[in-house]
């Protein structure tokens, strides 16, 4: 009888940007969100989720010693690597799938999600891993329910989409780990510097992208009062 081979299940948190558009000296992943920093918020959500074996972290440069600190005061016990960041998001992605390359096997699912989404839920990870071991990966997305302008100059419109058929990326954004390891080889042959694993892949076109179902409440802390509704939407929970 053969022995069936558990996947492992990997969660790759990119903690490796400034932030710049924030206007604070503190890169905004490490920020205090109802006293605790984003990125402990993120790794809890990660920790606490019976699906996830391995939560990998790739950091902004000078920030590592801050991380092992979050692991250690918030118990983040399934926090096994710390990878440097890069210059920007596509290099810091790569430094992470080289990373986990030396350490799991080509057919480990990769959860690749930003440290700057904290308000992650475990219906979004279970969702993801679902449609991945279903289709081969998962792109969180909702749907938009705003008409959406193109715009070639910045000031004119001649173009909107049916917003029936359109929906926003969010992350976790999940793949096997050798579909990804391909697509950064490609990526590098062809000089491909993307915004995003979700753009990369788009890119690349080498196979379907399937939609996990997001939330709203998945919001990207970019500007200030990106914080404050994070806040008022933990506040709720409490209640």
């Amino acid at each position: 009888m053969e022995s069936i081979i558990k996947r492992h299940r990997i969660a790759l948190v990119l903690a490796g940007g400034y932030g710049g558009r924030m206007h604070m000296e503190t890169p905004k992943q490490f920020l205090l969100l109802q006293g605790m920093p984003v990125i402990a918020h993120t790794l809890k959500a990660f920790e606490n989720h019976p699906e996830i074996d391995v939560i990998a972290v790739v950091c902004l440069s000078g920030w590592e010693e801050y991380v092992e600190r979050v692991k250690h005061d918030f118990h983040i016990t399934k926090l096994q690597h710390i990878f440097s960041g890069g210059s920007n998001s596509h290099i810091s992605i790569g430094n992470g799938i080289k990373g986990l390359s030396h350490y799991y096997t080509r057919d480990d699912i990769v959860l690749v999600h930003e440290a700057v989404r904290p308000l992650l839920s475990a219906k979004i990870i279970s969702e993801n891993i679902r449609i991945c071991e279903l289709y081969g990966n998962a792109i969180t997305a909702v749907r938009d329910n705003e008409a959406v302008m193109y715009t070639e100059d910045g000031v004119s419109s001649y173009r909107c989409f049916p917003r029936e058929q359109m929906y926003k990326a969010q992350t976790p954004h999940t793949f096997v780990l050798r579909d990804l390891e391909i697509a950064y080889q490609e990526a590098e042959q062809k000089s491909i510097c993307a915004q995003s694993l979700y753009t990369l892949m788009a890119e690349l076109k080498r196979f379907p992208l399937y939609i996990a179902e997001g939330e709203r409440r998945n919001i990207k802390l970019t500007h200030p009062e990106d914080i404050r509704i994070a806040e008022a939407l933990l506040s709720t929970e409490m209640i």
